[in-house]
């Protein structure tokens, strides 16, 4: 079957790859190289060429495999006119085509790690995985695993045990790899350069980071987000992300659900989204850079109220208590990973690096407005 793909060279050199005899592909790459794009076009190609096969869709959680390699690669078999509801389990997370078959698992989930054979494993994210997962997921992939990831971590098993084998082949990318990346996403990831030069290097070369210190790195799993009282952060965007986060307080622990993420978004559109996530006598804490949009969204009827933005007396309020985040919190999890301070001639300074920060400033305006500012005489310690 012959499809029409609007490809990146990065897809070209994965499908070189697919065609070798070596048995693992590793894509190391900075963000928007295409990579988790490219991969789900193979696997598509892989689908509708082969016969008797089962395909595997591996992240650590089922909710950030949702949002990323199995959107995408739905996307692209809508694009190319192939998708059919009724062959399309979303209870189960598998697909059917003709004698064919691919699934969308997560590492959560040992029964089906531990299920099947497959013929061919995608690692989606895969320095989220444990050495053991690998091992597991190893045992059980006939052919094939491709992986992909951000090279955020100095030392890992991949390194190690992957990188260091004749049968592996390496693609690196970075977002000039992309020549469909937007002209102001291109801007915010090359402003790196003269931002934090560890950043520059994951995300922007696609190149190993160098250990620094993370700024939250006290934060646990949740499966739920729990509360005696609850309230939301709200960082304005357009070109950026909009990002809404809902705060759960309980026991002087604080839980944090990601609710909206997303551009473009005008005043009215985000009113129109509010009125579906949250009810009109919560109290919503918002960047008080932005005092008109605040007042348009009170006149719709909502309890919103302009945020403390002190950066570094926030970040130290949430860095003193218990934090919680949900499993579902796609972004949010992957912002937390990554938001670090800056780091200038070798030093860290007490300033937090300004990238993919739209959900912790959020965050942030929520805790530390609601706790410290609006209620200063109740203590959280």
């Amino acid at each position: 079957m012959n499809l029409n793909l609007q490809a990146t060279n990065v897809f070209e050199k994965n499908y070189d790859a697919y065609k070798s005899d070596k048995r693992f592909i590793v894509n190391q790459g900075g963000t928007r190289s295409s990579k988790t794009f490219s991969i789900a076009q193979l696997f598509l190609i892989i689908l509708v060429s082969e016969k008797d096969c089962l395909l595997t869709v591996c992240r650590k959680t089922l909710p950030s495999l949702k949002a990323s390699a199995m959107r995408d690669f739905f996307i692209v078999m809508k694009e190319q006119g192939l998708y059919r509801e009724q062959n399309h389990n979303k209870t189960d997370c598998t697909y059917i085509y003709k004698s064919n078959e691919i699934e969308f698992i997560s590492i959560d989930q040992p029964q089906k790690i531990r299920g099947r054979k497959r013929r061919y494993l995608w690692a989606n994210e895969a320095n989220e995985f444990s050495y053991e997962d690998f091992r597991q997921l190893n045992l059980r992939t006939e052919k094939k695993i491709f992986f992909d990831y951000n090279p955020s971590d100095e030392f890992h098993w991949i390194y190690d045990h992957v990188l260091s084998r004749p049968d592996t082949i390496f693609i690196q990318s970075t977002y000039k790899d992309n020549p469909f990346l937007e002209e102001n996403i291109v801007k915010e990831i090359e402003l790196l350069k003269n931002t934090d030069h560890n950043y520059w290097r994951i995300y922007g070369l696609g190149e190993r980071g160098i250990t620094e210190a993370a700024i939250y790195n006290h934060w646990q799993f949740t499966d739920q987000l729990e509360a005696e009282e609850r309230i939301f952060g709200l960082d304005f965007g357009f070109n950026n992300q909009t990002a809404l986060v809902e705060i759960g307080i309980k026991d002087q622990r604080y839980y944090a659900r990601e609710k909206l993420y997303q551009t473009h978004l005008t005043n009215s559109d985000l009113i129109e989204k509010l009125k579906t996530l949250i009810g009109f006598n919560d109290t919503i804490y918002a960047d008080c850079a932005e005092p008109q949009r605040i007042e348009e969204i009170k006149s719709a009827g909502f309890n919103i109220l302009p945020a403390d933005k002190d950066v570094k007396k926030g970040i130290d309020h949430l860095r003193s208590h218990e934090l919680f985040i949900t499993k579902d919190s796609t972004n949010l999890l992957k912002e937390i990973k990554s938001y670090k301070w800056k780091v200038r001639d070798d030093r860290i300074l007490d300033e937090p690096v300004k990238f993919n920060d739209h959900l912790m400033d959020a965050m942030r305006y929520a805790v530390h407005t609601h706790t410290v500012i609006a209620r200063p005489n109740i203590t959280m310690i």
